[in-house]
């Protein structure tokens, strides 16, 4: 995963403050969470989105997938489903921030 991917993901989950896991957020209609299926030789990532569904019997989470996630090597993120591509942008942006200030 390049540097630029993990400022990228740093910046979605700074963008959702309000869950403890750094892979849920909320997509306006119901709460939501990623998983990365891969990670390619060039550094980028490809996953998918998952919606939480409810709870099994002792009260563990339950998600369904629902869509994907793809973020470039160079951070920028080029589909997530269940977010506009609005708030997509803008995490990119703030991503190439984080890396920039770390560089």
């Amino acid at each position: 995963m390049s540097p630029q991917v993990k400022a990228t993901l740093e910046a979605f989950s700074n963008h959702f403050p309000q869950y403890d896991s750094d892979d849920d957020f909320y997509s306006g209609f119901s709460k939501m969470c990623y998983e990365i299926d891969e990670t390619l030789e060039n550094g980028s990532i490809k996953g998918r989105t998952l919606v939480y569904a409810g709870s099994d019997k002792d009260g563990n989470p339950m998600v369904r997938d629902f869509g994907k996630i793809e973020i470039k090597e160079d951070g920028q993120i080029i589909v997530c489903d269940g977010l506009p591509m609005s708030i997509c942008n803008e995490i990119s942006a703030r991503g190439l921030e984080i890396y920039e200030e770390g560089s």
